[in-house]
């Protein structure tokens, strides 16, 4: 019973620390500047976060997951091409200040079509919203001119795919999972976007498990909020180690 119990657990909750490294493209209002945020402004390119998710199976073969992750990054660089950012132009050696604040809360739907005691295959259906608030504060050198400016936007993303789970051993459990979304528009979004995991779990007790996994998420496409509108191009991967409590 215990491999059972640990690969298909009724509810768990689980909490992780994520080593997450960022690749991120913006572009801001139509007429914007095609920005690489780590290289142009310095932004943080790696951070550790903290990761929350949970689980629900209410029935055999029906599971419900939810999660939650976010980050804050900052820079700051001496500007080296002029910058349009939200209808402000910014001075080329300007001294740029960025924060740069990301929050990906999701919910996703797996039907587990194979199951056994120790392994299973199941398809997934998801649903993720991205938040983002940047913000950029620019100062030239001779502190003469200062110009400040905010953009914010959600973005909802919808995923489709397949997870696999089983029992290498009575106390160790694997985990993959893959979801893509293709090229459609979704209210202010129009683009694609990819995610992919894979853990691996050691149960110290039925209840409780530790364990390591890599995280994979990407996203690319057009926005069309006002407050926000134009490009955005966002991989965020890296490994992460967690606990879980489940029964």
């Amino acid at each position: 019973m215990l491999a059972q119990e640990a690969a298909f657990p009724r509810f768990s909750v689980t909490a992780g620390k994520y080593a997450a490294d960022f690749s991120t493209g913006v572009r801001v209002d139509p007429l914007g500047t095609s920005l690489d945020l780590e290289r142009d402004l310095a932004l943080d390119r790696s951070r550790k976060l903290n990761d929350f998710s949970i689980r629900w199976r209410p029935f055999e073969r029906h599971e419900l997951a939810a999660s939650y992750v976010a980050a804050s990054r900052g820079g700051f660089n001496a500007i080296n091409q002029q910058i349009r950012f939200n209808d402000r132009v910014y001075p080329v050696n300007a001294l740029a200040t960025t924060v740069f604040d990301t929050t990906k809360l999701e919910a996703t739907y797996t039907y587990w079509a194979i199951k056994s005691p120790r392994a299973g295959l199941g398809l997934t259906l998801g649903a993720a919203e991205l938040s983002i608030d940047a913000s950029l504060v620019a100062q030239t050198p001779d502190l003469t001119l200062t110009i400040s400016q905010n953009a914010k936007t959600n973005v909802p993303v919808a995923l489709a795919g397949a997870q696999t789970r089983f029992a290498l051993t009575d106390r160790v459990i694997a985990e993959a999972s893959a979801a893509a979304l293709p090229h459609v528009k979704i209210d202010v979004y129009s683009g694609r976007a990819a995610s992919a995991g894979a853990r691996l779990e050691f149960r110290v007790v039925p209840s409780v498990g530790i364990g390591v996994a890599y995280n994979y998420f990407n996203i690319d496409g057009t926005i069309s909020d006002p407050s926000f509108g134009g490009r955005l191009k966002m991989t965020v991967k890296g490994a992460e180690g967690f606990v879980r409590v489940g029964f």
